[in-house]
């Protein structure tokens, strides 16, 4: 999730800062130019709503863009309204129309695209309780799109098809009210982001089938690429499998063949596996082979009769 982190600085705080400057400014030729301009901004701040990951910036930053770009908006109405339009470019007025255009039906596109992801495909899907309690959850990836869910790539790419029962996984880091998910940026301490630690809970009533305990939690942003799902458990409810992985170590409190009720404590969320930071993974699957369980079918979740997808925000009680 780091690239998610670079992504954000770049695509959510520094790029959206500068269009918004500009817009500020006023620099048109025509009340055309103004217009598209204000859609062009639009388009963008509703494309970084949607799709962005908001991890290092907190996730209500886009509504004070919003209200920013209003501001902008109207700013720069007021100069073209008392000043006039710029005059004396004719070609640069067509270049600025043709640019923001582009702009405005790239974003459009993109937005759209984002969207589309926000409803489940047709197909089975699983009902499960949060395995998360007593706080506020973000979701860091999550839909049925790859501009909102890198999972997704697991589905589309025939080398990754081994591990395509995660194509509708969930990311889920805890935040705190002014929706912060760790103390710092990016502190090197799993301890000081607020999920680590946080008891895991069943969200469904199954069987333990597998489990892994004893991999170390890793120092953020290091990896360990050899065991993907790190520590976790995979329980069989009915006939869905449910994967809850990147465990903390030696946290576990089920053994494999036991019985589990939704709700019962069976591990806490910890770093383990191919995780650059402290959250807790969850996808449900159709059963697959039992030498590589990943490799079956995905299946669209809901969480506390909730379809979750990136930026939703899950408030549970304990």
């Amino acid at each position: 999730m780091m690239e998610l982190g670079f992504v954000t600085i770049l695509g959510g705080v520094l790029l959206p800062l500068a269009l918004l400057a500009t817009l500020w400014r006023g620099i048109c030729y025509s009340r055309i130019e103004w217009l598209l301009q204000v859609l062009s901004v639009g388009a963008y701040l509703a494309l970084i709503a949607v799709a962005g990951a908001w991890l290092l910036a907190p996730w209500y930053l886009p509504y004070g863009y919003a209200i920013l770009g209003v501001g902008a908006a109207g700013a720069a109405w007021f100069r073209v309204w008392r000043y006039g339009p710029r005059t004396g470019g004719r070609i640069k007025s067509g270049l600025t129309i043709a640019s923001t255009l582009g702009m405005t039906a790239f974003c459009t596109a993109m937005l759209c695209w984002a969207l589309s992801g926000h409803g489940p495909p047709e197909g089975l899907s699983i009902k499960l309780a949060s395995p998360l309690k007593g706080g506020t959850y973000y979701v860091v990836n999550g839909g049925y799109s790859i501009l909102i869910n890198p999972h997704m790539k697991t589905l589309a790419r025939e080398s990754l098809s081994e591990y395509r029962a995660q194509s509708y996984a969930l990311d889920l880091v805890r935040i705190d009210r002014f929706g912060r998910r760790a103390e710092g940026l990016w502190p090197e301490d799993p301890r000081c982001y607020h999920i680590f630690g946080e008891p895991v809970y069943a969200p469904c009533t199954g069987v333990a089938a597998q489990i892994e305990d004893q991999l170390p939690d890793q120092k953020p942003p290091e990896t360990d690429r050899g065991h993907p799902a790190g520590n976790f458990v995979r329980l069989e409810c009915g006939e869905a499998d449910v994967l809850l992985a990147h465990l903390m170590h030696s946290s576990l409190t089920v053994v494999t063949g036991q019985r589990v009720q939704a709700g019962q404590l069976i591990g806490r969320v910890g770093n383990s596996g191919l995780s650059t930071e402290p959250h807790l993974h969850l996808h449900a699957q159709h059963r697959g082979p039992q030498q590589n369980f990943l490799a079956g079918e995905p299946m669209a979740i809901w969480v506390d009769g909730r379809i979750l997808v990136r930026n939703s925000r899950l408030t549970v009680e304990d």
